[in-house]
């Protein structure tokens, strides 16, 4: 009798059947098969794990990336939000600007008298007067360590450069680093900001020619103080911004002024306090 010749999955089929229908062999099969299922169960976790493990290592990487990179240009741009914040709330008069002065001490020239003759900053908070430069600051060390202010304010520059102290604005700045350091010795709890020079305009070179030179100064202290961590007050362009309020004489400043001054002050010590 002629044996038919079956398809191969037929026959695979046949014989599987005949297989099971053996006590012996079935319990072989199913055994075997509880094993493959084990196996597939084990490699499953085990290929999760090695799925874990690699997001782990990536995450770490990614980490170590953020820690390496340079933040700077982040934290610079928060602060200045912050800033613009900080400066709406007082240009709107969401807050008052003047009382944010209680913990201040301003040194200065004539300009800086302003804040105490106008009576906008209490006169013993402002240790001022025409003709000063930073050669003046020592004699306040005293009155200082007594107020003892979170923060000093310089403001000086304007007879600096016209009567001729310092031959250049390198040398000036030797000075008042050292000033800075003998003011920090005495006031070690104090923030010492310098501000930029007010520029003189005419009139006011009829009396001096070397205040032409401000822009330089202010470019130079400017830098000197980023490179070197000294908290700097730059009101230039406030001063651009309002050239309507120079007093005649092209050197001072009329009282309307002032409040865009302190204004830049405050948004400055707010960011280091």
């Amino acid at each position: 009798m002629k044996r038919k010749n079956y398809p191969l999955p037929r026959r695979i089929l046949r014989f599987l059947k005949r297989q099971f229908r053996n006590p012996r062999k079935r319990l072989l099969a199913e055994l075997a098969a509880v094993v493959v299922i084990i196996g597939i169960v084990i490699f499953i976790a085990l290929s999760g794990q090695n799925i874990a493990t690699d997001d782990i290592k990536e995450g770490r990487a990614y980490i170590e990336g953020l820690e390496a990179a340079d933040t700077a240009s982040i934290e610079e741009q928060v602060k200045e939000l912050r800033k613009e914040e900080r400066r709406a709330a007082l240009e709107s008069g969401d807050l008052d600007v003047w009382s944010q002065f209680t913990d201040i001490a301003i040194l200065g020239d004539s300009r800086a008298v302003g804040f105490s003759a106008y009576n906008l900053v209490d006169e013993n908070r402002v240790m001022a007067s025409a003709g000063a430069t930073i050669r003046d600051i020592e004699q306040y060390t005293d009155q200082l360590v007594t107020l003892n202010p979170s923060s000093i304010i310089l403001c000086y520059g304007l007879n600096d450069i016209s009567i001729g102290f310092w031959s250049n604005v390198d040398d000036y700045i030797t000075e008042l680093d050292q000033i800075i350091a003998d003011l920090q010795e005495a006031l070690p709890n104090s923030t010492i900001y310098v501000n930029s020079i007010i520029p003189a305009t005419d009139p006011a070179f009829n009396r001096s020619d070397k205040w032409r030179e401000i822009p330089d100064w202010n470019d130079s202290i400017r830098q000197h103080c980023e490179e070197n961590d000294i908290p700097y007050i730059d009101i230039t362009k406030d001063v651009e911004a309002h050239s309507d309020l120079y007093d005649v004489d092209g050197i001072h400043m009329q009282k309307a002024f002032y409040e865009y001054w302190a204004i830049d002050m405050i948004t400055e010590v707010t960011e280091n306090e």
